[in-house]
């Protein structure tokens, strides 16, 4: 009835690709015409380091605690073992690039605090002059271009590119948080990095005055934040999120109510179901066949669409 979350070794809709340490891939985003908006459901990576250059287009970002709509041009990093999914628009423009992990070890093994850093998904979107987007997506290009080459010492030319790359995107992200951090409203920086610590952390595992102590204020603070930035509460923002985790297991595997309750670090089974139905009005069982309801009910309607289309005029 479900659908396992697909974790690839290889690119997107690949799952018998066992790729090379030294592999690398760059593509065009939307290399066909579109008219509606199509995407890349939720899935990970096991060895492979994307980022995805934005440069144009509409796209909504599956990653976080709630769908985060993305301003373009951006530049996603994706670390290997996160799971992500992309909704694109039609007018959508840009380039990914995929590579291997142990392949990043080493190219940035003089320096392993650049990924160290940016070994969490951020999307980067507050550009300066030295680290402008158009230069970040000519670095792309120039990876592009190279892979394709037959050129002399085409490995030690890639490494070069890639350092180059990864430094800027280093020092982007650290303008990027010097900024918030010195920014005269600070709260947005506070709830960013609230909302990146309840990704990061399993369900249950803090209490909303551990998340306000990792940002040095009181939980009293943290919820007027959460309130003027979202219109919830912590503790909503929180729940929203086990929520959304619950909702992966259900609609994406097969695992029963028990096992997902255990791995979301619910008391028992009949604590999730209670917990799920508060905040869907749905039991975990209700919800997960009315997902695959919608799903079976959309695919009909796609079928007698395209047979509509072939009927003659």
């Amino acid at each position: 009835m479900s659908k396992q979350i697909a974790h690839y070794n290889g690119l997107y809709g690949d799952d018998k690709a066992q790729v090379s340490h030294t592999y690398i891939y760059s593509q065009l985003i939307a290399p066909r015409n579109r008219t509606t908006n199509w995407g890349l459901k939720p899935h990970l990576h096991g060895n492979l380091y994307q980022l995805f250059f934005l440069e144009a287009g509409q796209a909504t970002l599956d990653a976080v605690a709630e769908p985060m709509e993305l301003v373009t041009p951006c530049v996603v990093l994706i670390p290997a073992g996160t799971v992500h999914g992309f909704t694109f628009s039609p007018q959508v423009k840009g380039r990914s690039l995929t590579v291997a992990e142990a392949l990043l070890d080493t190219i940035l093994q003089v320096s392993p605090s650049i990924l160290i850093e940016l070994n969490s998904l951020y999307v980067l979107s507050d550009f300066t002059e030295e680290e402008s987007f158009a230069e970040l997506l000519n670095l792309e290009r120039h990876i592009h271009a190279e892979m394709h080459s037959q050129l002399p010492e085409r490995q030690l030319a890639l490494n070069g590119y890639f350092k180059l790359l990864f430094v800027k995107l280093f020092r982007l992200l650290k303008h990027q948080e010097r900024k918030a951090a010195g920014s005269s409203n600070r709260n947005l920086h506070y709830f960013h990095e609230f909302q990146k610590s309840v990704a990061r952390a399993a369900p249950f595992e803090k209490k909303i005055s551990d998340y306000a102590r990792e940002l040095n204020i009181t939980p009293v603070h943290l919820n007027r934040i959460c309130q003027a930035v979202k219109g919830k509460s912590a503790l909503e923002i929180v729940n929203a999120n086990t929520i959304r985790r619950a909702h992966n297991h259900l609609v994406y595997t097969s695992s029963s109510i028990s096992e997902i309750a255990y791995t979301l670090q619910f008391a028992d089974s009949g604590y999730f179901t209670r917990f799920f139905r508060k905040h869907t009005g749905l039991s975990p069982v209700a919800y997960r066949a009315q997902a695959y309801r919608d799903e079976t009910h959309a695919g009909k309607v796609a079928a007698e669409t395209q047979r509509e289309k072939q009927l003659p005029a």
